[in-house]
């Protein structure tokens, strides 16, 4: 879109339909899954315009500036670029991406700030994450986007000197076969079908993108994210600054809690943030007396699956042994009648039956959300496997934890906890003792969504894929998008880099001669 409104004919080659993104697949290879920390390939990939958007909850943070910082506790860290050179583009992106621009958002600092954590950290949440129903009307009004759909790029066809992508090869879903042939060409197909693409040249030039051993493939990562810890607070004041709230758009955005640069590089720590969870309804952990009466009444009606579990795991608690946790919360609750009210206002702020963020506990306790980097593991990666004569090549996958990954989740919270109790704020209580702890992150270590580090970008070819611009190192006119060029993951989901990037890259893609 950037590069059809400045002028540019674009044209699209999408392996799904016109009609919108579906997880049922045609034309891809197959997938191998060799870990049981990598989601199974349904679940990350859809084909359609508006791609994975389908499948993305709408949430946008930027990375931080010490994600682009060669740190020498983090092997294989640092970009070739500054973070200002992508954050130029987030306010583009927060648009294109339905969260409105940032300026004017939430200004007021929290009430606690400094240290070991960073309280400023902004996570906005798009209000139409669809981007084929956002931006679909646009794509088909432009008269300089050409849509192709149900088209696969099989494969990339270059100059004898291998310099320069010639044109792709295409086919239809009868299995008809073309070439198309452009000025420049941009693999956004997600990391995944990227690394797919590239790895299949590669076998026509082995010495291409970094040789057989190079770091194409590689480096494969994401986050881990999952539960360890519950958050007790004093009073609400500091919670309801982390809670979310509503942008003039109609978006929600909130705050996150995470390791500060300074706490990072001291502890040699990888980046890793925190936010708030709502425990279920169901679970009397919450140990709120308003929200265990609204389960106990809910529940009685046969109504309480309408409001749903919430975000957070379910209560293992036995009914019966449960009805009672709950009543004993009621009975303990001081505060019943005013955390009731508040409950209720939120049910009908939010419109019961309708989508719903999270309840605010009135209890003061709500389960942490942790989202924590990974680094950069050349271990960690995919290769071809089967190829049969006209089918895409098999990819197999071995994604991988370390055990620095595993350390570096444990150690933040144990020193999220300390900053807790030090600023008078709270204290978190803990899931796990400290000898199960490692055990019960590395049981929810599970990604594949996020697809970084498998086409990264570097100064030198022998480090990466790509260059600072996208373009793959060695090929004048083949480009990367999408968070696959990511050297370091950070603890920031990666969708909103990844379009500020693209949008950096149709700038310069547009100043070509």
């Amino acid at each position: 879109m950037k590069c059809a409104s400045r002028g540019l004919s674009a044209v699209v080659l999408e392996s799904g339909s016109s009609e919108g993104a579906s997880r049922k697949e045609t034309g891809l290879g197959a997938v191998e899954i060799v870990t049981p920390h990598h989601a199974a390939a349904e679940l990350i990939r859809a084909q359609g315009i508006g791609g994975t958007s389908r499948l993305w909850g709408g949430r946008c943070v930027a990375l931080d500036d010490i994600d682009f910082e060669r740190r020498d506790h983090v092997p294989f860290s640092g970009w070739p670029i500054p973070h200002a050179e992508i954050a130029a583009y987030y306010d583009e992106a927060l648009t294109f991406l339905g969260c409105g621009a940032s300026a004017g958002m939430w200004p007021d600092e929290p009430s606690k700030a400094g240290g070991d954590i960073d309280t400023a950290m902004l996570e906005r949440w798009s209000a139409a994450p669809d981007i084929r129903r956002l931006h679909g009307a646009s794509l088909r009004a432009s008269p300089n986007v050409r849509i192709y759909a149900d088209r696969t790029v099989a494969g990339i066809r270059l100059n004898a000197e291998g310099e320069r992508a010639t044109a792709l090869t295409v086919k239809s879903r009868s299995g008809h076969s073309v070439e198309v042939e452009a000025k420049s060409f941009v693999l956004a197909a997600g990391g995944l079908e990227n690394a797919r693409l590239l790895l299949a040249a590669q076998r026509d030039w082995p010495q291409k993108f970094g040789g057989p051993d190079g770091p194409l493939g590689r480096f494969y990562c994401g986050h881990l994210t999952g539960y360890l810890a519950a958050v007790r607070f004093k009073d609400q004041s500091f919670a309801r600054d982390l809670w979310y709230k509503r942008n003039r758009n109609g978006s929600h955005l909130r705050r996150r809690l995470a390791l500060s640069h300074h706490a990072q590089l001291e502890h040699r720590l990888l980046n890793a943030a925190f936010w708030l969870d709502s425990f279920s309804v169901a679970d009397p952990a919450h140990g709120s007396g308003a929200l265990s009466l609204l389960y106990v009444g809910l529940s009685m009606l046969g109504l309480h699956p309408r409001l749903g579990s919430g975000m957070a795991p379910s209560p293992t608690e036995p009914q019966s042994r449960s009805y009672g946790l709950h009543l004993s919360n009621v009975r303990s609750d001081p505060k019943l009648i005013t955390g009731m009210l508040h409950v209720l206002s939120q049910l009908v702020r939010n419109r019961l039956g309708q989508k719903m963020f999270a309840l605010f506990n009135p209890g003061n306790r709500h389960l942490l959300r942790y989202h924590a980097e990974q680094a950069p593991n050349p271990d960690s990666r995919v290769q071809l496997g089967e190829w049969q004569v006209g089918s895409p090549p098999g990819l197999r996958v071995d994604f991988r934890i370390h055990p620095q990954d595993i350390e570096s989740v444990v150690r933040s919270h144990e020193i999220l906890d300390s900053w807790l109790q030090e600023q008078g704020i709270g204290r978190l209580d803990f899931l796990a003792d400290p000898e199960d702890r490692s055990q019960i992150v590395l049981n929810q270590a599970l990604d594949g969504y996020h697809q970084i580090g498998l086409t990264r970008m570097s100064e030198d070819p022998t480090d990466g894929v790509v260059d600072r611009d996208c373009r793959v190192h060695g090929t004048a006119n083949l480009f990367v998008a999408g968070s696959s060029v990511f050297p370091t993951a950070g603890q920031a989901n990666p969708t909103l880099p990844a379009v500020a990037l693209a949008l950096k890259l149709g700038d310069f893609l547009c100043k070509l001669p």
